[in-house]
């Protein structure tokens, strides 16, 4: 072994800041894009917005292929120059800041809906209604503490006795234990499926004796669909257990689940596509995305600190970070509408009759009808949503493989799902299709598949097998 110094000549790729900054900003949806301008304009002094007419239209959008990246300006000379040009793809009212009423912002925050109470505070808001014992709250509220979202026991009921860090006694915690469980929506401080439905049965004071005994001994059975051997174990009718059956089927197997509601996701039209005279308009949304230009007096105060090294390096840094970012995001509009409109072009027959005529498509395809990266195509349709006459689709939507067909071409993917859908909606429920018969049947339409996958296809669409699809 040996310690020496050797020299070495090899060649890197190495992406360039605006290459990067590009690609970021081509990945966010229009509302993540609007978010990352005003964080933008927040930190960047250089930044400034411009003033704008409301009533002034747009103009168009090239519709030429994406270019190369912007290179790096080398001479800070022509800031002047670029920063008197604004970026030309804003329509919409100027938002600059100003000292506005401050109420007024306050009253927006009042007016806003806040979030809805969860499972754990909707129990222990009914503990407190209920006029429990503190002591007996205290234990309960530990035991909701541990529900998970279906409302559910995390762990047995003797293991939490045993493991609470409050002192209680064996006879506290099961008088709370029984409190938790007396509580809405019936169901929960169950500690399995089984318990959560007779917990729910027991609240009704009808008896249900055939119910009980399916979901006490039967619920594989059932869940197999098993519905002669049921009614054989129980000595009684196919049809009354399938009324039992019925009852079962209107209750809830996460009673928790209905108080731990996600967060609503609101998404934006990041394309809209509307038909004129037969003609299909193509339009990037960039309303809501304001204009920026460099500050004048960001230039001014650069030409006036060529004494001060340091502030001069401070404000160039800044002038070329918003320069960046007003590039990558006339780049961003660009690429988004050239894709756009080759996407719509493609699939010219989807847009104009309805989703019936969609088109087996993939990203390799249009990258070639566009002329870019297959990488440019994922991160450009990445989050993003195109308003088409037939509604809101995700741009993921419209690239799908597909299955070869009598005339040669290929029939996409959705449309196949479709078609299984329509067939196993027409079958006789009493004598449902097997797979190797709705692949003849697809076969007979013109499209060459196989059983495995008609199988593979059904089991992506949440198409339960012909065995528990079988109505007795």
């Amino acid at each position: 072994m040996k310690l020496e110094l050797t020299q070495k000549l090899q060649q890197q790729q190495i992406l360039a800041p605006q290459m990067i900054l590009s690609m970021d900003i081509l990945l966010l949806p229009t509302l993540d894009l609007e978010q990352r301008i005003q964080k933008e304009f927040s930190e960047n002094p250089a930044l400034d917005l411009v003033e704008t007419k409301p009533q002034a239209e747009a103009p168009a959008l090239p519709t030429n292929t994406v270019e190369g990246a912007a290179q790096k300006t080398e001479s800070f000379d022509k800031v002047h120059e670029f920063g008197s040009q604004p970026s030309q793809f804003y329509d919409g009212s100027p938002r600059r800041r100003t000292g506005g009423d401050p109420n007024t912002k306050h009253e927006a925050l009042q007016n806003t809906q806040g979030k809805p109470p969860g499972l754990r505070e909707t129990l222990s808001t009914q503990l407190r209604l209920r006029n429990f014992s503190k002591r007996l709250q205290i234990v309960a509220n530990e035991i909701i503490n541990n529900l998970d979202h279906r409302g559910y026991m995390l762990c047995a009921p003797e293991e939490l006795c045993e493991s609470l860090g409050i002192d209680a006694t064996h006879d506290e915690f099961w008088e709370s234990y029984e409190a938790v469980r007396s509580l809405d929506p019936a169901g929960v401080g169950a500690v399995d499926l089984r318990d959560c439905l007779l917990l729910q049965l027991a609240r009704d004071p009808q008896e249900y004796p055939i119910e009980t005994k399916i979901i006490e001994s039967h619920l594989d059975d059932l869940a197999m669909n098993k519905i002669p051997k049921i009614a054989k174990d129980l000595g009684c009718s196919v049809e009354d257990v399938k009324d039992a059956v019925e009852i079962i089927s209107m209750l809830d197997p996460f009673p928790g689940g209905r108080l731990e509601s996600e967060q609503t996701i609101y998404v934006k039209a990041d394309v809209s596509v509307e038909e004129v005279d037969g003609e299909l308009v193509v339009r990037v949304e960039n309303s809501s995305i304001p204009s920026l230009e460099v500050s004048d007096s960001c230039r001014s105060a650069l030409k006036q600190s060529k004494g001060d090294q340091e502030t001069s390096s401070f404000l160039r840094k800044k002038i070329e970070s918003a320069q960046w970012l007003i590039q990558a995001i006339q780049q961003r509009q660009r690429t988004i509408q050239d894709i756009a409109v080759a996407l719509v072009d493609y699939q010219r027959e989807f847009m104009l009759e309805g989703p019936d005529k969609l088109r087996a498509l993939k990203m390799q395809t249009l990258a070639d009808l566009v002329n870019v990266h297959l990488s440019t195509i994922s991160r450009a349709i990445k989050g993003k949503y195109i308003q088409t006459p037939h509604g809101l689709f995700e741009m993921r939507y419209f690239f799908t493989g597909g299955v070869d067909n009598a005339d040669g071409e290929v029939e996409s993917r959705r449309n196949i799902y479709r078609q299984i859908h329509d067939i196993i909606d027409a079958e006789n429920k009493a004598k449902p299709l097997s797979d190797t018969a709705i692949a003849k049947k697809l076969q007979e339409n013109g499209l060459k598949i196989a059983r495995r996958t008609v199988t593979k296809y059904r089991e992506q669409e949440g198409i339960p097998s012909s065995r528990l699809r079988k109505v007795y």
